[in-house]
C-alpha cells in the first residue's frame, strides 16, 4: 500500500461513537502500518481527550444535531452543519483520504456531504438496532453500510451485517490487577455498575438506595461519571469516575453487569459473556437495542415496578440462567466484527 494513502475516521459526541472507531484504528495500524489515519470529531473536549492518546491527528468541527423534538437549537444547528461542511471540505482536500469510515452521529453529516462533493467513498457503520437520522441520510450516499443488528440488513449488497467493532484488549484483563484496583476479595461476586461514558445519575441514585441490600451478597464496582459520585463508604463499594485502560482488569473480576443499553456496551458484554441487567434510556435506540438482546436471552431489562435487587438475586441464585445468558451473548457477539470492517475499508482503498 503506498505510504501516501490516508483513511479518515469520523465520529464523536459520545464514547459510543469514538471507542469503536479507535478499535478500528488499532486494527488498521496492525494490518496496514503504512496507512495514514486522520480523525474528525466534534468540538466537545471529550472527543479530543479520547482520541489523542492514540496518536491519530484529531480535528474538531462544528456540527448540529437533527432532533425529532422541538428545541430552540433546531434554528441554530443547521448553520453549524454548514460551517462544519466547509471545515470538512478543507480537511478532506488537505489529506485527500482514499476512504472515509464513519461511525455516524451528528458530527458525521457535514463530513459525509463534503465527501460526496469531493467523490470520496464513504463506509458507514450503524451500531444501534435503529438507524439514526444522520446515518439514514448518509446511507444514501455511502458505498457500504455496516450494521450490528440483523433487522437493519436490507436486501442490498450495500448493507453488510458485521456486528459492532470492539476493542480486543478488553479480553486481556488481569483478575489479580482487578482485585488490586478495588481491594475486593475473590470470595464474593463482583457487580460492575455503569451508565455509559458519562455516567447516569438515575442509576447512581438507584445503587445508593439499594446498596445496603446489595452488599449482603455482592461487591460493587461503580463507574459513576465525572462529578456524579454518591455518598457510600464501604469496603464492598469501589467507585471510579471513569475507566479506560483499567476497565479490562475490572471486567476480569466481574460476575454481573448493570448498565445502560448503548450498542457499544451491549456488544462488549456479548464479547466477554457477562450476565447483565440493563436500564435503557427512554430513547427508542436503547429501548430497541435492549429488546433485541432480551428477546435473544442475552439480557434482562429492568422495567418499571421491578426491583433491581430482586432481578440480580434471581440471576445469582440460578447458575443455569447465567449459563444460558452467556450462551446467548456468545451467539450475538460477532467476535470478528473489527477484522471484517477493516478488511472492507482496505478493500476500498
Amino acid at each position: 500500500m503506498p505510504k501516501a494513502q490516508c483513511i479518515l475516521l469520523v465520529g464523536g459526541g459520545s464514547g459510543g461513537h469514538i471507542i469503536p472507531n479507535l478499535a478500528v484504528a488499532t486494527a488498521l495500524k496492525e494490518k496496514a502500518p503504512s496507512v495514514k489515519l486522520v480523525y474528525i470529531g466534534s468540538r466537545r473536549p471529550m472527543d479530543a481527550q479520547l482520541v489523542q492518546p492514540s496518536g491519530i491527528p484529531f480535528y474538531g468541527i462544528f456540527a448540529g444535531k437533527m432532533r425529532r423534538y422541538f428545541s430552540w437549537r433546531n434554528f441554530i444547528d443547521p448553520f453549524l452543519v454548514i460551517i462544519g461542511f466547509f471545515q470538512s471540505l478543507i480537511i478532506l482536500i488537505r489529506f485527500w483520504p482514499k476512504v472515509i469510515f464513519s461511525k455516524g452521529g451528528y458530527v458525521s453529516l457535514p463530513v459525509a456531504f463534503a465527501a460526496f462533493i469531493l467523490c470520496r467513498p464513504i463506509i458507514l457503520h450503524e451500531s444501534d438496532s435503529r438507524m439514526g437520522i444522520a446515518n439514514r441520510i448518509a446511507s444514501k450516499i455511502a458505498k457500504k453500510v455496516c450494521v450490528a443488528f440483523p433487522d437493519l440488513q436490507e436486501k442490498s449488497d450495500k448493507f453488510i451485517l458485521t456486528g459492532n467493532p470492539i476493542r480486543e484488549e478488553i479480553l486481556d484483563g488481569s483478575s489479580e490487577r482487578g482485585y488490586q484496583l478495588t481491594s475486593f476479595t475473590p470470595n464474593r461476586p463482583v457487580v460492575l455498575v455503569w451508565g455509559g461514558s458519562q455516567g447516569a445519575q438515575q442509576i447512581n441514585e438507584m445503587i445508593e438506595k439499594e446498596f445496603s441490600r446489595l452488599k449482603t451478597h455482592f461487591q460493587i464496582v461503580h463507574i459513576t461519571g465525572k462529578g456524579k459520585g454518591i455518598s457510600i463508604s464501604d469496603p464492598a463499594y469501589c467507585p471510579f469516575e471513569y475507566l479506560d485502560e483499567n476497565l479490562k482488569h475490572i471486567y476480569a473480576i466481574t460476575d454481573f453487569v448493570i448498565g445502560r443499553a448503548g450498542a457499544n456496551s451491549l456488544f462488549e458484554l456479548a464479547l466477554i459473556e457477562k450476565p447483565n441487567i440493563v436500564i435503557p434510556l427512554k430513547n427508542l435506540d436503547q429501548q430497541k437495542n435492549a429488546e433485541y438482546f432480551e428477546q435473544n436471552g442475552a439480557t434482562v431489562i429492568l422495567r418499571e415496578g421491578h426491583e433491581l435487587y430482586d432481578l440480580l438475586i434471581g440471576l445469582y441464585n440460578h447458575p443455569d440462567k447465567q449459563e444460558s445468558m452467556k450462551e446467548s451473548l456468545r451467539s450475538i457477539a460477532h467476535p470478528n466484527a473489527t477484522e471484517e470492517i477493516v478488511d472492507l475499508i482496505l478493500d476500498n482503498t
